[in-house]
């Protein structure tokens, strides 16, 4: 009996040794493996969520009369946000209506002026065709007596009085031929005001599109569907153009902005698909997927770039930004808790 028992002894030893040398072999593989392929990972924690987050701006300055969002409320586009006092946008409105009939009255007066301007050079027109053929018919009489006098036909008298009259009608013909383009020069200048009057026409109905635009303005209007962030403004206060007036945060696109570094930037691929796991929402994982690479480093987007060329030369590893999309497999309720800024980290 004590031969068997030490001989089973010695049997469990041997299997518990093979036991804990497979486990020791394992552990040893796995570590070597890991060491191997350990820069295969592209990890990074330096990652957010980014979603379209847009300032709200005044287009026109005025008293706000109304403010009609609470921070974080839910709008859809179109949706009143603010409303500017629009009594002087209003008051700018008529005053526009009122000088574009007054360039329409305008318009009138000298269409009527050039009416008659225009009827007097017909006139003047007639009537100068008139002389013209009677000063011709009384120029070939005046030939034909300068004829009979040399036959002596008629007398001096007769031809000097022939001549006089040709004389005097010449003289008025030359007179109402220069009344005539003194008429036509009126006419001409007058259809010109009528180009002018157009102008002020066009120039009142710019201005009446651009009074109702401004009043329009006077209703701030949500951009698109999305939340409210911050509200910076209080009913009463004077708004500049172009203040901000709140922020809303675009509804339905997000993505994630990660930064590598640029040992890891070559193994990152358009279209690859990586995992996401962010902070605020432990336990739950989420598919993204590379969708657009940085052509230049995150310092290069910064407001003064590092300038090397100074001789105060740090080696600092730059980052590159990488786009990554969620997928269509994540689940959308859990996308739903996903806000801008919150952290992310990224792996395979």
């Amino acid at each position: 009996m004590p031969v068997a028992k030490e001989k089973s002894g010695k049997r469990t030893k041997i299997i518990y040794n093979i036991i804990y040398g497979l486990i020791l072999t394992a552990l040893i593989v796995w570590g070597l493996i890991t060491y191997f392929h350990i820069n295969d990972k592209v990890y990074t924690d330096d990652a957010q969520v980014e979603e379209n987050v847009n300032p709200v701006n005044a287009r026109i300055s005025g008293y706000l009369k109304e403010i009609r969002f609470e921070e974080h409320q839910p709008v859809k586009k179109g949706d009143t946000l603010a409303v500017i006092d629009d009594a002087e946008y209003r008051i700018q409105l008529d005053k526009a209506v009122a000088n574009l009939a007054a360039a329409r009255a305008g318009k009138t007066v000298v269409q009527s002026d050039v009416d008659v301007a225009q009827a007097g050079t017909s006139i003047s027109e007639a009537n100068l065709a008139e002389l013209k053929a009677r000063l011709d018919n009384q120029e070939v009489n005046l030939k034909r007596y300068a004829n009979l006098l040399k036959e002596d036909v008629v007398s001096q008298y007769q031809y000097d009085q022939v001549k006089t009259e040709y004389d005097a009608m010449k003289a008025k013909y030359q007179s109402l031929l220069s009344q005539y383009r003194s008429t036509q020069l009126t006419s001409t200048a007058t259809s010109r005001k009528i180009n002018v009057s157009e102008a002020d026409i066009a120039l009142a109905q710019a201005a009446i599109a651009q009074a109702k635009l401004n009043l329009s303005y006077c209703y701030i209007v949500a951009p698109y569907d999305g939340v409210m962030g911050r509200r910076k403004i209080a009913t009463g206060q004077l708004i500049s153009v172009g203040q901000i007036l709140g922020t809303i945060v675009q509804s339905g696109e997000k993505w994630v902005t990660a930064n590598y570094t640029e040992s890891q930037i070559s193994k990152i691929k358009q279209g690859q698909l990586l995992q996401l796991r962010i902070d605020a929402l432990p336990g739950k994982r989420f598919e993204g997927r590379v969708t657009a690479i940085s052509e230049a480093t995150g310092s290069r987007y910064s407001a003064v770039p590092v300038d090397n060329s100074t001789g105060n030369f740090v080696k600092v590893q730059q980052r590159i930004p990488v786009r990554i999309e969620f997928t269509e497999k994540n689940n959308s309720a859990d996308l739903a808790l996903v806000k801008a800024g919150m952290n992310v980290e990224v792996d395979q």
